[in-house]
């Protein structure tokens, strides 16, 4: 059957088609259990603002009024205030400023595999090491838990002035005792050692994370073109 209107009722009355337009000035009800297509009919979902566009954000923590007394309490009062805003994405977070190099101090079986290197390069997350990996020395870790492999370390820096409280895969927080290896192998503040297992990453690239409050989430692949 043929309609030569718009809009249109089938007979029967069980499918109305309308190819016009329809007008409400009252009140349009779905109810519960009616099945809508075409339409989402869960609550709408925000995309995220940005600097440019509208979009949705969450309520910040509350913040307690300062009661500070002097400039430095003031001063944690109010970056506390911005870090629960960043988070709530209502102020753009922060971003690390990653670097990737070998640890300056050698020492060991280290120099040898360091030797080795042809080139470490950090583009858009991803740590490409070239290193002829068969021609690379294995050998025990300090950390008997470790085992024998052929080990390269690393030196993350973060572009932060220190690396305390930076959460490193999502769940472990960067102590002091984190800084003092760094110092030891002579990293500059705000890095840490990351220790490469050359002879695994060489077969499955290694994938970090860091966070912290008010900081994008930095995801970081590390591969081995082995050479």
């Amino acid at each position: 059957m043929s309609y030569n209107v718009k809009n249109y009722t089938e007979q029967g009355g069980e499918k109305t088609v309308i190819n016009g337009e329809i007008v409400i000035n009252g009140k349009l009800t779905v109810n519960e259990n009616a099945e809508v297509n075409g339409v989402e009919k869960s609550p709408y979902t925000l995309n995220p603002a940005t600097t440019t566009s509208i979009g949705g954000v969450k309520e910040a923590l509350n913040v307690k009024e300062s009661s500070a007394s002097n400039i430095g309490t003031l001063k944690n009062d109010f970056n506390e205030l911005i870090t629960k805003l960043k988070e709530a994405g209502i102020v753009a977070k922060d971003l690390f400023d990653v670097t990737v190099g070998t640890i300056p101090n050698e020492i060991g079986d280290i120099v040898t595999n360091h030797s080795k290197i042809e080139s470490i390069t950090f583009n858009e997350g991803t740590v490409t090491i070239k290193v002829p990996v068969d021609e690379l020395i294995a050998f025990d870790s300090n950390n008997s838990e470790q085992g024998v492999h052929k080990w390269i370390g690393l030196s993350i820096g973060t572009g932060l002035n220190s690396i305390i409280d930076v959460i490193y895969n999502g769940s472990y927080s960067l102590t002091s005792a984190d800084v003092n290896e760094a110092t030891t192998v002579g990293c500059p503040a705000g890095s840490f050692v990351l220790w490469i297992k050359a002879n695994e990453v060489v077969e499955t690239p290694k994938v970090i994370t860091l966070g912290k409050p008010g900081y994008k989430t930095e995801t970081i692949t590390i591969i081995i073109e082995n050479e």
